[in-house]
């Protein structure tokens, strides 16, 4: 997608590419992918996230996935990325914002659900994580939303969505 369209619509392209899980993708039977598969690739998932805070993204990037389209809008800002090779490299640049320190990331599933090949997530993931030059720990709780397809027999990451949680602020008269 050339850069110009990315920054006019990355906001249309999450929904086409939920659209088109939803809608253009046949869903295989019920019976191939219970709930508890989906609740068990979660648990894959919270590990490949609790390792990315460490500064390991190799469990992270054998959960994404290895077909267009994937995104992200990453917890540290920027106008978002599409395509495979963008978007892997973002994830290699986040990796290394963070050093080794034994953080944990908590989950706090808001929603989840499972529709035929696509799934999602609506979480707040909290830590206290050591970033790259820093001495300290500090804490870091991010609103996250996450998109999943099956392919292939496993569930995939193809899209993030990642933002500082702040207190709700409504603006005055």
């Amino acid at each position: 997608m050339p850069r110009a369209l990315r920054r006019i619509s990355p906001f249309l392209f999450v929904a086409a590419i939920a659209a088109l899980c939803i809608f253009a993708l046949p869903a295989a039977p019920s019976s191939a992918r219970p709930a508890h598969d989906f609740d068990r690739f979660l648990q894959r998932y919270e590990a490949a996230n609790t390792a990315f805070v460490n500064g390991d993204p190799a469990k992270w990037l054998r959960i994404t996935a290895e077909k267009d389209p994937v995104s992200i809008f990453g917890g540290f800002g920027g106008l978002g990325e599409t395509g495979l090779e963008t978007v892997h490299q973002r994830y290699l640049l986040a990796a290394r914002a963070f050093q080794p320190s034994g953080a944990e990331v908590d989950f706090e599933y808001l929603v989840k659900d499972v529709q035929g090949r696509l799934a999602y997530t609506v979480a707040i993931e909290r830590s206290n994580v050591i970033y790259t030059g820093q001495s300290q720990a500090r804490p870091q709780v991010l609103r996250v939303t996450m998109l999943f397809r099956r392919d292939r027999g496993e569930w995939k990451i193809i899209h993030r969505h990642a933002d500082t949680m702040v207190d709700l602020e409504l603006p005055t008269a």
